[in-house]
Order: structure tokens, then C-alpha cells, then sequence
């Protein structure tokens, strides 16, 4: 996993792409986020992966003040011209891993379809030590829901076809009820909750230590429909790490049979995405507020 995680850099080459065709994000999970952080005009949040700035943009709308990090060039610049001149956020061209950034000094770290991307070795850790006591951690992300019309298991076989294994270890979607039952089981462990809603142990990112660190684990969802042509859909996979970890020469023919499953279906398929937070608050006392500047 930690070779496919360079994959994360992959992003800023399709800066213009990925905001043109990636989702943004529900201002209501943003409210509930604030609300269970505390958090209310000036205070002043770090978002890790800011990307084009689609959350970020959310973020300055209800007044935070922004430190946001992303390593890609492109993708901040994006960003930049998506929120305008403000003094409400500061840019930093950079991995978190790297990120020099003042500790106990964020009511609130927020990550939005990035955090998988970092060293759960470094993440957990790294992201408690920049907050304040009690501080919130807040992490959102699309799922894919079940598909009760058998396109998600077309798709897959025609994956498998010009891309054998690349898919391996990767679990069917669920349905809403299944996420939600499987996150409160995990719940006294951040990082279980957050590697099962990712997809169960696809990106690994589990840290026993982020038991020590966290706590009040919670989960909330917001169910999306969707619905694309082949185009579309075509453009949103080339925005995706999956398209450049398979053979360039295996990608027309991939590209084909999926319009071709779209093509069958007349012409659209519709999806259920879950827009998903997971909050989780700072332990106080020694482990939580303490034990992060080590």
C-alpha cells in the first residue's frame, strides 16, 4: 500500500479535469461538522489535500480562517481561483507529512477525499498534534452504495478483463445500514471506523495508536443519486488514481466496453453515493493533548 500511495500525486496533472468533473460536498455535513466541533466564525481549522478547493470554499463560507496544504501546484492554483482574494485562507504548497505547521493551534483538522493518500504511520498522529485540546478531527468522502442493476459488477468484469488483479482485495459495495453498523463496531478506533468506511482494509489505514488519541467517534451520511453518460463517466475515471495505475495500452479497450455497458443501459447509469463525515474528538488529559508532541 505504501508503493500505491504515490499515486496520490497524480492529481495535480489533471487539476483542470478533476474540477471540472469530481463532486463537491454537502454544506450540511460542513454544519454538522462545525456544530460538533464548536466551531463558529474565525476559528481557525488546517485542511489536509485541499485539492481545488471544493470543501475549502465551504470552509470560508461559514467564516473559518484556512490553513490549507495540498502538494500539488496545479491543484492549489485551482483552488486559489475557485475562492477568490481573501485572507481567510493560507495556502501551503506541500505533503502534510512535511507540513511545518504550529502545534495545538487548530480548533479543527478537516480532510476531504485525501486523508487515505497520507502515512497512517505519520497521519493520526501528525493531525492530533496540530489540534487544540478537544479539539475535532473531521474526514469526508463519496462512497459508492450498492447496486441493486448489476452495472457495478459489469464494470468490474470488464476491469478485470484489461486490467487482471488491479481490482483484487476490493469488496463490494454496501448499502447504507452495513457502513453504519460496521463504523459504530470500530468506533473506539478512529482509524478502524475510517478504514472501514474507505472500503475495509483497501487502503490500510489503521493505527492502533489513533485509539489513544481519539474519541466520541460519530458518523454522518448524505445519500446522493447520480447519473451519467459514457462521456461523463469516461471523464471522471480519467480524473482517477485507478486510470493511471493501469497499462496505457489497456485503456481504449477498457474505455470501449464501458460505453458499451452504458451504452446497453440506454445510454445513462445511475449511481447511490453516500457523502460520509466522521468526526472524532482529542482525547484530553496525558495520551490525547500531551503524548501528540512526541
Amino acid at each position: 500500500m505504501a508503493s500505491e500511495r504515490r499515486f496520490g500525486q497524480v492529481f495535480d496533472g489533471v487539476a483542470a479535469a478533476y474540477d471540472d468533473v469530481r463532486p463537491g460536498y454537502p454544506p450540511e455535513l460542513v454544519a454538522t461538522a462545525c456544530d460538533r466541533g464548536g466551531l463558529k466564525a474565525g476559528s481557525r481549522v488546517l485542511e489536509l489535500g485541499c485539492g481545488t478547493g471544493k470543501l475549502t470554499e465551504l470552509l470560508v463560507e461559514r467564516g473559518l480562517v484556512v490553513d490549507a496544504v495540498d502538494p500539488g501546484p496545479n491543484m492549489v492554483e485551482a483552488a486559489r481561483k475557485r475562492i477568490g482574494r481573501t485572507d481567510r485562507v493560507t495556502f501551503h504548497i506541500s505533503r502534510f507529512e512535511d507540513a511545518d505547521l504550529p502545534r495545538e493551534a487548530f480548533a479543527a483538522v478537516f480532510s476531504a477525499t485525501a486523508f487515505h493518500w497520507l502515512d497512517p504511520e505519520v497521519s493520526w498522529r501528525k493531525a492530533a498534534s496540530h489540534l487544540e485540546p478537544s479539539g475535532l478531527i473531521a474526514l469526508l468522502t463519496h462512497v459508492g452504495l450498492r447496486d441493486e442493476h448489476g452495472a457495478e459488477d459489469e464494470f468490474r468484469a470488464a476491469l478485470n478483463k484489461h486490467a487482471a488483479g488491479i481490482a483484487e482485495g476490493w469488496h463490494p459495495s454496501r448499502d447504507l445500514a452495513t457502513i453504519l453498523g460496521g463504523a459504530a463496531e470500530r468506533r473506539d478506533n478512529a482509524s478502524l471506523v475510517w478504514d472501514w468506511v474507505m472500503g475495509d482494509g483497501r487502503h490500510e489505514l489503521v493505527a492502533a495508536e489513533a485509539a489513544d488519541l481519539f474519541e466520541d467517534v460519530d458518523l454522518a451520511a448524505v445519500v446522493l443519486e447520480d447519473e451519467k453518460t459514457a462521456d461523463e463517466l469516461i471523464a471522471h475515471f480519467r480524473t482517477t488514481s485507478l486510470y493511471f495505475r493501469i497499462d496505457p495500452a489497456q485503456l481504449p479497450a477498457l474505455e470501449a466496453d464501458d460505453r458499451r455497458i452504458v451504452e446497453r443501459r440506454g445510454g445513462t447509469v445511475r449511481f447511490s453515493l453516500a457523502a460520509m463525515l466522521m468526526t472524532a474528538r482529542l482525547k484530553t488529559g496525558p495520551v490525547g493533548a500531551g503524548e501528540t508532541a512526541a
